[in-house]
């Protein structure tokens, strides 16, 4: 089977979109198929294990041209003969496109969609459904419709007839796996606390930020590891070093993903307190595969993830107060944070281990080329 993947995100690009196209690639070759994806070009792009077709940025306003030409998705569809076209995220050119190529050439066709806008305001999503009519043209031409949470299957029926199935994303559990090789040791340091995403305000960095001014004064030697880029990380900093701060928050940047298993390993709690848009949240899957006790907003696609007091903590206020008193309360509480850390584990590889996942994402593919390849016999039967 030959499978091509759309998506306007790619690593190095950050985001779940990106980690999850490049996790689906690699391992849909692992298990024998011949896979392309169709991303927008990139310099940074390093060779991979799947085909990878670069296409200029697309733009809405010049459609045929963006699709039809030298180079575009159409070409790249005619060179690599696709027997189903699977697109990611249902509000960017570059998969929506590809979708709307696909048709045209009459191939079976899957859209996932991994976001939530809106989620809470249900008013507004159905403002944004009827004006969205371009979005609906284009997504309409997916057969089948999947979403990675329930929170994101309720924005995105806004925007479609058609039924959506719900396949969470996966994560590795054989990398992200519980610290056995004593990194932890290495920091010196009662506390080490993790947060994994973009450093954008929504995300929430700063209320972790003003949280660990009240952890310090109770944990001296804390340490708070802040892994990702954004707009937001000059503010933070300037926060860190008003509140004198600075020996106890590092900014790694972007890690490469080989290195993320061992930043995990190098922590005892990891805290997601995002404010608003969490479709999902792969990082809270991979901090629970690698044994982390997770304390995370009571916001969008996390609250589906984690079960309060069971597998993490979830937030009611997500203030920094009550940031700081869970993290307070896990560090005073071994049994309990080992406790959370053992169901973690146990949730992510029974739900969202990557080959469980796979699995039920192969099964669409199968079905959609057998419904194609009966259509396609009936139809030839009829003029035989």
């Amino acid at each position: 089977m030959r499978i091509l993947l759309a998506s306007e995100w790619l690593s190095p690009d950050t985001g779940g979109v990106a980690r999850h196209v490049d996790d689906l690639a690699n391992l849909l070759v692992e298990n024998g198929y011949k896979v392309g994806v169709i991303t927008r070009k990139k310099k940074e792009r390093s060779k991979r294990k799947y085909m990878l077709f670069e296409v200029s940025r697309l733009n809405y306003l010049r459609l045929l041209s963006s699709v039809r030409g030298k180079g575009g998705v159409f070409e790249k569809i005619r060179d690599f003969q696709p027997d189903i076209v699977h697109a990611h995220h249902a509000f960017t050119p570059t998969p929506l496109f590809t979708l709307w190529a696909a048709k045209t050439f009459n191939l079976p066709a899957i859209l996932t969609n991994h976001s939530a806008y809106f989620c809470d305001y249900e008013y507004l999503l159905k403002t944004i459904g009827y004006i969205g009519f371009p979005f609906r043209t284009f997504i309409e031409k997916a057969d089948i419709i999947v979403s990675v949470s329930k929170i994101s299957k309720n924005f995105i029926k806004h925007f479609t007839t058609k039924d959506v199935i719900v396949i969470p994303n996966g994560v590795n559990v054989t990398r992200f796996s519980p610290r056995v090789n004593g990194l932890r040791d290495q920091i010196d340091s009662d506390l080490v606390i993790l947060y994994v995403s973009r450093i954008v305000r929504r995300k929430g960095p700063h209320l972790l930020v003003e949280a660990l001014r009240y952890v310090r004064k109770r944990i001296p030697s804390v340490k708070l590891l802040f892994v990702g880029e954004g707009a937001f990380e000059e503010y933070l900093r300037r926060r860190v070093y008003d509140l004198d701060l600075r020996k106890n928050v590092e900014f790694l940047g972007r890690v490469p993903d080989k290195e993320l298993p061992k930043i995990y390993n190098s922590a005892d709690i990891f805290v997601l307190p995002s404010v608003y848009g969490e479709s999902f949240g792969i990082v809270i899957l991979e901090a629970m595969s690698s044994g982390l006790p997770v304390i995370v907003s009571n916001v969008g696609g996390l609250r589906e993830i984690v079960k309060n007091n069971v597998d993490g903590i979830i937030l009611d206020r997500n203030n920094p107060i009550e940031i700081y008193e869970k993290i307070m309360f896990l560090y005073h509480n071994k049994e309990f944070r080992n406790m959370l850390s053992y169901n973690a584990r146990k949730k992510v590889l029974k739900l969202y281990d990557w080959r469980i996942i796979l699995e039920k994402i192969e099964n669409i593919y199968k079905r959609l080329i057998e419904e194609k390849a009966s259509t396609l016999y009936a139809y030839q039967k009829l003029f035989n």
